[in-house]
C-alpha cells in the first residue's frame, strides 16, 4: 500500500511539475520580438516604423507602418503564429520604404491586436485589416506569408478595389491539401489540456483548426481575384503541401498570375528568399505603377 501511494505521490508531483514548467514555458515563449529588441534593431538605421492601432467593433487592432513615400504600398501579412516583425528586416531595406510606403499587423489575436482573442473567420480577419488597407497608398501589392496566405486572397476577393497585387509565399489555399494527421488539435481545446499548452500555440490552433472550411468557403470567390498573383513555393516545404503553388496559380482565374517552384527550398521563404522576394515586389509595383 505504501508503495502505491508512493506511486501515486510520485505521479501527482510529476503531473504539477509538469503544469509549472509549461506555464514558464508558456510566458516566455514569444513569436514577436519586445519593443527594446525593435528599439535596438533599427538604433542604427535612417529608419523606424511607426504604431498605429485602431478599432473595430470593439476589437483593437495594431499595425507597424512606414510613410515615406506615396505611390504605393507593401501590406505583410504573417502566418501563425507570428507577428508584424516577422517582416522587420523589409522595413530596414531602403530600396523598398523609398519605392513605397511598408505596412506589417499583428494579425488579429497575435501581438498587440487583442491578443489572445483569435479569429477563426478568414472572412473576419479580412474585415479587422481592412481600415489599414483604405489608408494605404495605390498600388496596393498584399505580401501573406503561410496562413497569411489565404488571408490575403481574402480580401483580394472581398475588396478587389482595395488589393492589386498578391505575393503569395508558401500559401495554405487548397482545402484537399490540409494535413488530416492534425489528432492534436481537437485536444487542445479541451480545458485541462489547453491549461498546460503555451498561450501562443492555443492561438495558433483555434486557427487552424477551421481552416480546411474555410478554405472550401473561398473556392466559389477565386472569380473575383482581379489583383495581379505571384505564388513563391519551395518543393521542400514540409509545413504547407507543395501542391498549394500549382493549386493558386490555377484558381486565379481572371487574374494575372505567375508561379515560382523554387527546387529544395522550404516553407520559410521570407528569410530565405529575401532577395528574389523584394526584386519580385519592386517589379509588380512599377507594372502596377505603368498600368494606372
Amino acid at each position: 500500500m505504501k508503495a502505491k501511494r508512493k506511486v501515486k505521490v510520485g505521479c501527482l508531483v510529476i503531473f504539477i511539475g509538469f503544469i509549472v514548467v509549461s506555464q514558464i514555458v508558456s510566458s516566455c515563449i514569444s513569436f514577436s520580438k519586445t519593443e527594446r529588441e525593435v528599439e535596438a534593431y533599427f538604433a542604427n538605421k535612417p529608419v523606424k516604423p511607426e504604431s498605429t492601432y485602431y478599432d473595430v467593433d470593439g476589437y483593437q487592432m495594431h499595425y507597424k507602418v512606414l510613410n515615406r513615400a506615396d505611390s504605393g504600398s507593401f501590406i505583410f501579412i504573417h502566418g501563425t503564429p507570428g507577428a508584424w516583425d516577422a517582416f522587420i528586416d523589409y522595413f530596414a531595406d531602403s530600396t523598398l520604404y523609398n519605392g513605397a510606403q511598408i505596412y506589417a499587423p499583428d494579425r488579429p489575436g497575435f501581438g498587440k491586436s487583442s491578443y489572445g482573442i483569435p479569429i477563426r473567420s478568414l472572412e473576419e480577419q479580412g474585415r479587422l485589416l481592412k481600415p489599414m488597407l483604405e489608408v494605404a497608398a495605390a498600388p496596393r501589392i498584399v505580401i501573406g506569408h503561410s496562413l497569411g496566405g489565404p488571408i490575403a486572397v481574402r480580401m483580394a476577393m472581398d475588396y478587389p478595389e482595395l488589393v492589386d497585387g498578391l505575393v503569395l509565399l508558401a500559401p495554405a489555399l487548397d482545402p484537399k491539401l490540409e494535413p488530416e494527421e492534425d489528432w492534436f488539435r481537437v485536444p487542445m481545446r479541451w480545458p485541462v489540456v489547453g491549461a498546460i499548452v503555451p498561450k501562443i500555440f492555443r492561438i495558433s490552433n483555434e486557427e487552424l483548426i477551421f481552416l480546411e472550411e474555410e478554405l472550401e468557403l473561398m473556392l466559389p470567390l477565386w472569380k473575383n481575384v482581379k489583383a495581379d498573383v505571384i505564388t513563391i513555393q519551395g518543393t521542400e516545404d514540409n509545413l504547407v503541401a507543395p501542391g498549394n503553388g500549382p493549386f493558386a496559380d490555377s484558381a486565379s482565374v481572371n487574374a494575372p498570375h505567375e508561379l515560382i517552384m523554387l527546387e529544395g527550398q522550404n516553407h520559410f521563404l521570407p528569410w530565405n528568399e529575401s532577395v528574389l522576394i523584394k526584386n519580385k515586389l519592386l517589379e509588380l509595383l512599377q507594372r502596377l505603377k505603368s498600368v494606372n
